[in-house]
Parts: structure tokens; C-alpha cells; sequence
């Protein structure tokens, strides 16, 4: 059997990556794209959020796991859970809806690392879809929002998966 040959890792020196300030046109919501796979349907992103900020509710069609590096958020149709802190880990269901709130309390920013598997359904006050977050949407808009900042920012290098080929048998 002949196969293309797949590296053994990707790596990402995301420090040098830059942040798309005041995403989804929110103010205070700075995000990066860590990496994008089409084809296996999952996105990651590191995103900062000023203290108070309030995402518009959405659901997730896959699961999401969400690691804070700093500052506490939380869901606000979850009144009897924990918030997510600095060192916490936050597993999210497929079918899950939310409205993710930044404590007001936070003296900088909130900082999470999400990976998402399927798509972001964004809803409006009515819960009806009015945009969709995906692997495929974040590839064309993340570069787009760099770009419209300061055209001279080099974005580097994202691992976008995918490896569609034929194999030999």
C-alpha cells in the first residue's frame, strides 16, 4: 500500500499570530485561528474577551472543549455551574446553546483556547440562525479581518488538515 507521507506534527508558534480585534463586530472579542480542518469538520481558535462581554447566543452542531488560560467566564442559562477560570477545562456537548458572559469583575482579559468540532449556529434574541461559524467561514474570514487591520501583518503559517488523496492497494 502507498500512501502520501503525513508529518508527524504541526506546530504553530502562536504567540507570533496575530489577533482579529472586535470579531463577529463585537467589541472586546479578539480572536486568532489556530487551526482549520474542512474536511474533518473542526476549528481552533484562541480568543480574548474585556471583561463584561457578552457573546450573542449560539448552539454547537459537535462538541467544543475550552481551556482558559486566564481571567473567568461563564454561560449564562447555567446558573448552578462553576465558571471557567485561569487552569480550567470546560467539555460542551453537541446540541448545546449558550450564552457566554465574561465576568465584569475581570481586571484584563479573559484568554480561551476552544476547539470546535462541527459549526457555531449563531441565533438572534428569537433563536433563529443568522450565522453559521465553521472551520470553512473561519478560513475565509479570519485572514479577511487581518488583513482589513493592517494589510502589512503576516498571518504565518495554520494548519488546515485535510489530505484527500487516493491510496494504492
Amino acid at each position: 500500500m502507498t500512501t502520501n507521507r503525513i508529518p508527524e506534527a504541526f506546530q504553530v508558534a502562536s504567540d507570533n499570530v496575530p489577533f482579529a480585534a472586535d470579531w463577529l463586530g463585537i467589541k472586546g472579542v479578539r480572536l486568532k485561528l489556530l487551526m482549520a480542518d474542512i474536511e474533518g469538520g473542526k476549528f481552533v481558535v484562541r480568543i480574548r474577551f474585556a471583561p463584561g462581554v457578552q457573546l450573542p447566543p449560539h448552539k454547537h452542531s459537535g462538541e467544543v472543549h475550552a481551556f482558559t488560560l486566564a481571567g473567568e467566564w461563564y454561560y449564562l442559562e447555567y446558573k448552578g455551574q462553576a465558571p471557567s477560570k485561569a487552569g480550567s477545562y470546560l467539555y460542551e456537548p453537541p446540541g448545546s446553546t449558550h450564552t457566554l458572559k465574561v465576568a465584569d469583575s475581570n481586571r484584563g482579559e479573559t484568554d480561551v483556547v476552544f476547539v470546535v468540532y462541527g459549526a457555531m449556529l449563531h441565533m438572534d434574541e428569537a433563536g433563529a440562525i443568522v450565522a453559521v461559524g465553521d472551520a470553512e467561514s473561519h478560513l475565509r474570514d479570519y485572514p479577511a479581518a487581518i488583513r482589513a487591520q493592517d494589510a502589512k501583518t503576516k498571518i504565518g503559517e495554520i494548519p488546515v488538515g485535510g489530505n484527500m488523496g487516493y491510496v494504492r492497494v
